[in-house]
């Protein structure tokens, strides 16, 4: 139901829309005022929020549903759509209701940039993602613990959905100017890293202050949301025809592979070096290698494949290099020469 609903919902504005088309190039025509990113709230992230709070006061009449839509490790197996359906109830009123609030006010700031169905494909994602970690977190802890708890604890909220559009700000923030406040943007390109090193500080602090299950859902969250909108996320169809005079002869590649977008730029450049290898990793499964840093790698992973030149060694470019100068000087010699038996002639 709630992906039915993002693909009824309007297509984004043309100034949003031109937002997106121009993520990939990162040109001047992706800079907008900051007026055209701020709409009254969202009906998604509205439709979200009230699911929320509608299932908070649902187990508050009747408890006994939370078995059927909360994540219990030890009973995913029999219910498997607990997987999804996790992540769309909360057990908490207050958890519900500062939730709610917190995804209308991401939402406000991505969905016109990327789009209804965009940011609704990514929440599912991410939620799934988050609930898988957080299912094989828990049996894990459970088999070195033996805490029968841990096994059956209910785990509901939407800290993955939350997680996922942190991520999506910080997409947003490098892809489109204006459309984050400036009073934050210097710090969303590390907001995705803080809540996750935020609720594994506060969870080993204080282990009943957060809900169980908590930092490996915005984990998963973040995981799965990264993954997408970096090697997967179709972008905008081109508005030329392929072949058509002016138009690019190559297909748009899937994904950001921008350095902006990069897990290293999550921390500060000088913990950067340390992560580095990771995106080289995920590049290597995920991208099949394609994915260079930099702008470098987004145009050679959109370009079609080409067999290497003969003789790119160094000592074959030297000698081209000394036969391309010879013939330079025969050329030069032979131009003089004819010019100087015409000056002959005329005299």
């Amino acid at each position: 139901f709630f992906l039915v609903f993002a693909m009824a919902e309007s297509p984004p504005s043309s100034s949003a829309a031109a937002a997106a088309a121009g993520s990939g190039s990162g040109s001047s025509s992706s800079s907008m005022s900051s007026s055209s990113f701020t709409p009254p709230y969202t009906r998604l992230s509205l439709l979200y929020s009230a699911l929320l709070l509608s299932s908070s006061l649902l187990m508050l009449v009747l408890p006994g549903v939370r078995s059927y839509l909360g994540l219990v490790p030890a009973k995913v197996l029999p219910y498997a759509t607990t997987i999804i359906t996790t992540a769309y109830c909360d057990a908490s009123v207050v958890s519900a209701i500062l939730s709610g609030a917190l995804i209308c006010t991401l939402a406000r700031m991505v969905e016109p940039v990327m789009g209804t169905v965009e940011i609704a494909k990514t929440i599912a994602i991410a939620n799934v993602g988050g609930a898988i970690v957080t299912w094989l977190w828990l049996v894990f802890t459970f088999a070195v613990t033996q805490r029968t708890d841990l096994l059956y604890s209910n785990v509901t909220g939407a800290h993955a959905a939350i997680a996922a559009l942190f991520v999506a700000l910080k997409q947003v923030n490098a892809k489109a100017v204006g459309a984050v406040p400036s009073t934050i943007a210097p710090y969303v390109p590390y907001m995705p890293a803080a809540l996750l090193l935020l609720t594994a500080l506060v969870s080993s602090v204080a282990t009943n202050l957060l809900p169980t299950g908590l930092p490996s859902n915005a984990l998963g969250g973040t995981i799965a949301a990264w993954v997408y909108l970096r090697y997967f996320r179709q972008p905008p169809a081109p508005t030329e025809a392929l072949g058509a005079p002016g138009a690019s002869p190559y297909q748009p590649i899937p994904g950001d592979a921008s350095e902006e977008f990069a897990v290293a730029s999550c921390v500060p450049p000088a913990f950067q070096a340390a992560l580095t290898p990771f995106d080289r990793f995920t590049d290597r499964i995920f991208g099949g290698g394609s994915y260079a840093s930099g702008a470098a790698g987004s145009l050679a992973a959109g370009m079609p494949s080409a067999a290497p030149l003969p003789g790119n060694d160094s000592e074959d470019a030297r000698r081209r290099r000394e036969r391309g100068a010879r013939a330079l000087e025969e050329r030069l010699a032979q131009a003089a020469a004819a010019k100087q038996s015409a000056a002959a002639s005329a005299v």
